[in-house]
């Protein structure tokens, strides 16, 4: 088992990170889209330990160095429990070379693990650049005895377990839950995203704490994370107080878990894939009337098919504009009057106000179906290249489903904030004028990086739409800081918010129609 399984996770290593390509391809184009992945990812990865350097030194100088390990376990654990949910349903289960793998002279429990391990080392990345600058900088301050050293090692590799195998265990139950509808895949999909949301609240809800703990020191900090996520209670004592008893259940309560997950899921394997590939029909068949549309329609119903049917594509591609309008509802009919006037009596309301459309332009720059549309074809592009069409038309459908996607709720959205922060009228005007352009920017660049940036050769969706894909990680990061940018700007120079609004929102309109008339030239296959 222990060479089979080593086989199967440098396989996935392989297909992820895109190596095999890169050692056995020809390729020029392809080796500096390589290149191009690898530069962003670590300058993304800079760029987070940048900022956990410089919040963990800040809450060090104020005093909150002993919280710093403790804190940082949550963090880590939030941010592996909501990732590893929205990519876990592609990479466990229903993949589409499950018949390969399954013809290969391997267990399931290989197959499982090595699966399983593949998002661990993913995770430890995220654990590392959470934990690992708050490690030092307690280090460096606290200088505690060498035993603490071992522990905050250990908790390096351990914390991201529990939250993994939590998130994996959610997919598994919704897929599970699901396959036993004919409709499974909308149903799967309303489940994912309503475990999505309930992640993000109780997140915001674990982080969140009055001004007299903020202001308290570090072990009073500490005892209220450990009230919300008792694991770290255990880690807390065996790093403050030396407790090797404490770390060492600790340790047994991170791994026990992901053994028994790896083994009740390897005897339901089978089952469960075959539940995810088994198709349900109606009852009752009849002839109806056939019905035509225009080549854009048919396009464009094909689009809203796959969106729905895909859980994956259609979670990590809406779930910014989902989590607007969760925003917007909370804002206007749920927010504290103690926190309205708390922001009335600082004085940043006129700030707000101003800022609003930039912010929610945030939102709609998360949000793009169209940056993996042309990669989802997969090894059906054919059809696409051979339609009795236009390449334009194809285009324009897929801009289409993700206008539909973001329109209507940003929309909705926009008035409920209208609801909850009083505007005048241009403020008002420019809260639905910025994110529609903002719109039609992601719609149009996704569909452009993805012509440049295809992922075609996929064995699961999951690698189409997040797996080292560079049309999505470029969009939604070139999307994210044509947003950020401005918005930091307003923050920083708030007697020239209006100016800066207005300049950037005409760049970016200039840059749509620039995007789109390269767009629709461009062939769907040269």
């Amino acid at each position: 088992m222990k060479g089979k399984y080593k086989y199967l996770l440098r396989m996935q290593l392989y297909n992820l990170f895109g190596v095999n390509r890169l050692i056995h391809s020809r390729d020029k184009q392809e080796k500096q889209r390589s290149a191009i992945v690898g530069a962003l990812g670590l300058t993304v990865i800079a760029i987070l330990v940048v900022y956990t350097t410089k919040f963990s030194n800040s809450m060090a100088l104020a005093g909150l160095s002993e919280a710093l390990p403790t804190l940082m376990v949550v963090v880590c654990s939030l941010a592996t429990l909501t990732l590893t949910f929205v990519k876990s349903t592609g990479v466990l289960i229903g993949l589409k070379d499950y018949d390969m793998v399954m013809s290969m002279p391997v267990s399931t429990i290989s197959i499982v693990t090595s699966r399983i391990t593949m998002l661990y080392l993913i995770n430890l990345i995220i654990g590392f650049i959470a934990m690992l600058p708050s490690s030092i900088i307690y280090v460096v301050y606290e200088h505690p005895p060498i035993f603490s050293y071992l522990f905050l090692v250990g908790a390096l590799f351990l914390t991201p377990i529990i939250p993994m195998i939590i998130s994996l265990s959610l997919g598994v139950l919704i897929v599970a839950v699901s396959s036993h509808s004919r409709h499974k895949n909308v149903f799967s999909l309303v489940l994912s995203t309503a475990a999505v949301l309930m992640i993000v609240l109780a997140s915001a809800k674990t982080q969140s704490m009055d001004a007299t703990q903020i202001t308290n020191l570090g072990v009073a900090m500490a005892e209220a994370v450990n009230k919300f996520y008792p694991p770290a209670i255990l880690f807390t004592n065996a790093l403050l107080h030396t407790d090797w008893a404490g770390f060492v259940i600790f340790a047994t309560v991170s791994l026990l878990p992901g053994i028994a997950f790896i083994t009740i899921v390897s005897h339901y394997y089978k089952r469960l894939n075959t539940a995810v590939f088994s198709h349900y029909a109606k009852k009752e068949y009849k002839m109806g009337t056939l019905k035509s549309s225009s080549p854009f329609m048919a396009l464009y119903k094909k689009e809203l098919r796959r969106l729905s049917s895909c859980t994956i594509y259609a979670l990590n591609s809406c779930i910014g504009i989902v989590l607007l309008f969760v925003v917007a509802l909370g804002a206007a009919f749920f927010m504290p009057p103690a926190l309205r006037q708390q922001i009335e009596t600082m004085g940043i309301m006129s700030i707000i106000q101003n800022i609003m459309p930039i912010a929610l332009a945030v939102f709609v720059t998360m949000t793009s179906t169209t940056a993996a549309s042309l990669s989802l074809e997969g090894k059906n592009r054919w059809i696409m290249c051979s339609a009795p069409t236009q390449a334009r038309t194809v285009y324009n459908s897929k801009i289409a489903v993700n206008l539909t996607v973001i329109l209507p709720v940003l929309y909705v959205s926009a008035i409920f904030i209208r609801i909850a922060i009083p505007c005048s009228l241009m403020q008002t005007i420019l809260l639905f004028i910025i994110p529609t352009v903002y719109t039609f920017f992601i719609s149009v660049l996704g569909v452009y990086l993805n012509i440049k940036f295809p992922k075609y050769d996929w064995t699961s969706e999951y690698y189409a739409v997040k797996g080292g894909a560079i049309s999505v990680l470029a969009t939604v990061g070139g999307g994210m800081a044509s947003s950020l940018t401005p918005l930091y700007l307003c923050i920083i120079f708030p007697h020239y918010q209006m100016m800066i609004m207005f300049g950037i929102t005409c760049l970016i309109l200039l840059a749509t129609l620039a995007i789109y008339l390269k767009v629709c030239r461009t062939q769907l296959y040269v």
